[in-house]
């Protein structure tokens, strides 16, 4: 759960520049960092305060958690204690926030840094939707059916959540502390192209949804693992609408 970075002795110009539109953390020796999850970059040049390329997966669930509970005021105690994470933890995600500038974080002087938030809950989500990633960082696509109970993800989820039919083929999540015990890597797996019996996605953050009668991933986590393609598909407008309808607009769960 820990924030990491490449550290390096040289770099190219396009690797570099790569690094820096997919936010990847690296230090450059006595030369330059990059650390987008706190908004700084520093180099023998110059220091200057820059705007990261990609939100973390820490600062994604922390948003998240925030519109499932309707937090509109909080300080970096009040969320690491709801997160159940280090205050420290939090302060760098209230860093990360303060770099968009996207008007989330206020300084209260002697009395710390808050979240605070009072427009609707709707316009929350338009405001970060921009900066939330696709949790899915891998995927396993199997000759089998998982051996273990695995959450629902993906397509799987958003059909849980919507009326919206599933694949031929049904899509799990697994965390990383779960792939280094149960290792699905060791499973039959198809030829890319071919179609699978199952897919694994490996999350970049636990989303397990709570309150369910079944295993499954939070719902706008769900909707975040959806490609662009499949988010243009009609049928998936209407499923992801409705999910928005129940768990995000104003009238059923607003702030």
């Amino acid at each position: 759960g820990m924030e990491c970075a490449f550290r390096l002795e040289t770099i190219s110009t396009y690797v570099k520049q790569k690094m820096l539109e997919e936010g990847i953390p690296f230090i450059l020796e006595e030369r330059e960092l990059y650390l987008p999850f706190l908004g700084v970059v520093l180099s023998n040049k110059k220091s200057e305060k820059i705007t990261p390329q990609k939100i973390s997966y820490l600062t994604q669930k922390m948003l998240l958690t925030i519109l499932y509970q309707k937090i509109t005021d909080a300080t970096v105690t009040e969320m690491a204690k709801i997160m159940e994470v280090s205050k420290m933890s939090v302060t760098r995600c209230f860093d990360e926030l303060d770099a968009f500038q996207l008007g989330l974080i206020e300084d209260r002087g002697k009395a710390g840094r808050y979240f605070r938030w009072r427009k609707t809950k709707r316009e929350l989500w338009e405001t970060v939707r921009p900066l939330l990633r696709n949790p899915v960082e891998k995927e396993f696509l199997l000759d089998c059916i998982p051996p273990w109970a695995l959450p629902k993800s993906g397509m799987t989820a958003i059909s849980y959540y919507s009326m919206l039919a599933d694949k031929s083929f049904s899509t799990y999540a697994i965390t990383k502390k779960a792939i280094r015990e149960l290792h699905p890597e060791r499973l039959p797996q198809v030829p890319p192209g071919e179609f699978p019996s199952a897919v694994i996605q490996v999350m970049g953050y636990e989303c397990l949804c709570e309150g369910t009668d079944e295993s499954v991933i939070d719902p706008l986590s769900a909707v975040l693992t959806l490609s662009e393609e499949e988010l243009h598909d009609p049928r998936m407008e209407g499923a992801v609408n409705e999910i928005m309808g129940e768990f995000v607009d104003e009238r059923t769960a607003g702030f």
